[in-house]
């Protein structure tokens, strides 16, 4: 039990990294990675965790861009 309790520690530890860097990258970049990512992927697979932390910044990023005025 400590074994598996110190593997979704450093999981957590990876995650958490994983969200800083994409905090970090441009939009284009962003968006270049989530083109490169499978649509489809096995439920709890490093791809599937990676497309939606990338879909979470994207979504973040979106609310939390002003108002854009409309001429």
């Amino acid at each position: 039990m400590q074994k598996a309790t110190g593997l979704l520690a450093i999981l957590g530890d990876s995650i958490e990294a994983i969200k800083s860097y994409l905090a970090t990258i441009d939009q284009q970049e962003l968006e270049n990675l989530l083109g490169v990512l499978p649509s489809r992927s096995p439920a709890g697979s490093a791809e599937m965790v990676m497309r939606i932390l990338v879909y979470r910044e994207i979504e973040k990023r979106e609310s939390d861009d002003p108002p854009r005025e409309l001429h």
